[in-house]
């Protein structure tokens, strides 16, 4: 390490001073290379740590923006949590509700509660005997009534119609007999002979 670092200073003091204002060495020959190239690694590696120092910004900019995207879901996570907590709480209100109302119910028509009221409020006695009543034929029901209406209906149709007919049969002989008569008469008359009267 000491032979390296004295191999260093020994090529330093080598190299011919600069001149004020210029960033090379004074040229004694052509043959001796240009010293820049120290520049031009200077600025490559600048701009490898622009890229890096770039690419760590996206990078830090991605992590950020997906815990505030996560710290978003997890809000809207939390607050349907709730309101579906609220709700579950309501239902289960509401159902104690109900049985109690179920349970209320229950009791009010409990036939012994039912018969404090009625011998207490409304003043009614159970009865010392009990007389069942015979059964009365009721009649025809109101469905009966109108059917065996409808088959009279159609029977009184029917004999009017019986009726009807031998009078139309006798009509229309007459009405025919009339028409033959009007016809030989005036046959007779086109014909010049009178017909007789009576």
């Amino acid at each position: 390490m000491a032979s390296a670092a004295r191999s260093v200073s020994n090529a330093a003091r080598a190299l011919p001073a600069l001149e004020p204002g210029t960033s090379r060495p004074a040229e004694a020959g052509s043959s001796r290379p240009r010293l820049d190239v120290v520049e031009r690694r200077r600025a490559a590696a600048r701009s490898v740590r622009r890229r890096v120092n770039l690419l760590r910004g996206l990078g830090v900019m991605f992590v950020v923006g997906a815990l505030a995207v996560t710290a978003a879901a997890h809000t809207f996570v939390a607050s349907d949590q709730q309101r579906i907590d609220a709700l579950q709480n309501q239902l289960t209100q509401a159902l104690a509700a109900q049985q109690d109302l179920q349970l209320a119910r229950a009791e009010l028509e409990s036939p012994p509660r039912v018969l404090v009221i009625a011998e207490r409020r409304l003043g009614m006695v159970s009865p010392e005997s009990v007389t069942y009543l015979a059964p009365v034929d009721p009649g025809p029901s109101v469905s009966e009534a109108a059917a065996s209406r409808a088959a009279l209906a159609v029977a009184a149709a029917a004999q009017k119609a019986e009726q009807v007919e031998p009078a139309k049969s006798a009509k229309s002989d007459v009405l025919a007999g009339k028409t033959q008569t009007r016809t030989s008469l005036a046959g007779a008359r086109s014909s010049g002979i009178t017909p007789p009267t009576g």
